[in-house]
């Protein structure tokens, strides 16, 4: 669920998915990020698009109209990608993917997910179609994938997840991705309150703008044609947290932090190309928090910043 309207939450999911559908035929990283689903997610028009449009082209264009937003894309699906595969490899039993999108993890690493209950909670509209998606061009769903349709400014995340077999004792991983946001204070306290009284070890994974650029500070890279964007759907950015404010700000939820990566960390990790440059600069806006509950027996600690 990128946003509160079902076709602004479309049409955000399919920029998305067209950034990693781009992506999953850049040859130059040293890691590949590869979602091979996500072209069946693109309207008919943007796939023809892709088709003939030299990859050279296609990339220019969206860095001059979005600096540095594929690059971001690739950054966040690599990282996002290690930290739910490093949760499974810790015991992780359930994954919640809060605001799914046209996200396809539950299809990439069917292998590594056989064990663990994988829940997609997405806003209705963007759910609908992305279940016709599926029915259409996959034709299965994955036997221990939940769909749920939830509106995090409306309803109660617990009480929809409950409904669907959910178990907070169970060792959990949530990826929330590109939703942050959109949502008001309130509903994020709620879902970290949720996460917070899930088992030992759970953690949640997700992005958070700067406090600056909600504040109206578009001098970022990328900022103000970001800035320019929301305007333009009417969606403007509501929570935001300063660059050293995670780790206090999670440990009154609960939670400890892992890792909170800025745009420096993210471009040196994720985006290192195999003749040694680097692909690009991402969103200089944008950062990335991994936060835990504490290890059954185990107190709280923060973790280290990279």
């Amino acid at each position: 669920m990128m946003a509160p309207g079902a076709t602004t939450a479309i049409r955000s999911a399919e920029t998305l998915a067209a950034l990693r559908a781009l992506a999953a035929g850049e040859r130059s990283l040293s890691v590949r990020c590869s979602d091979r689903y996500a072209r069946h997610f693109l309207a008919r028009g943007t796939r023809t698009l892709f088709d003939l449009a030299p990859r050279a082209v296609l990339k220019s264009v969206i860095e001059h109209a979005a600096p540095g937003s594929y690059c971001f894309a690739i950054a966040r699906t690599r990282h996002f990608d290690q930290a739910l595969l490093a949760a499974i490899d810790a015991g992780a039993q359930q994954l919640v993917l809060l605001g799914a999108g046209y996200d396809s993890r539950a299809f990439r690493f069917e292998s590594e997910l056989a064990r663990v209950r994988v829940f997609e909670v997405d806003h209705p509209g963007t759910q609908a179609r992305k279940t016709q998606i599926l029915a259409d061009r996959i034709g299965r769903l994955p036997e221990n994938l939940e769909l749920i349709s939830c509106d995090f400014n409306r309803q109660s995340l617990s009480d929809e997840l409950a409904r669907r077999g959910f178990k907070p004792e169970l060792r959990t991983i949530f990826l929330w991705e590109g939703v942050s946001y959109y949502l008001p204070q309130a509903a994020i306290d709620a879902v970290l309150a949720f996460v917070a009284k899930c088992a030992p070890g759970s953690g949640v994974v997700f992005d958070y703008a700067l406090s600056s650029f909600v504040a109206g500070d578009t001098s970022t890279y990328g900022g103000s044609q970001v800035a320019r964007w929301l305007k333009n759907i009417g969606e403007p950015f509501l929570f935001g947290l300063d660059a050293g404010e995670a780790t206090s700000f999670l440990a009154r939820h609960g939670l400890h932090v892992v890792s909170d990566l800025g745009p420096a960390d993210l471009e040196r990790r994720y985006l290192a190309t195999t003749r040694d440059g680097s692909l690009g600069r991402t969103l200089g806006h944008v950062r990335i928090a991994h936060a835990q509950t504490a290890e059954s027996g185990a107190p709280s600690q923060q973790g280290e910043r990279p």
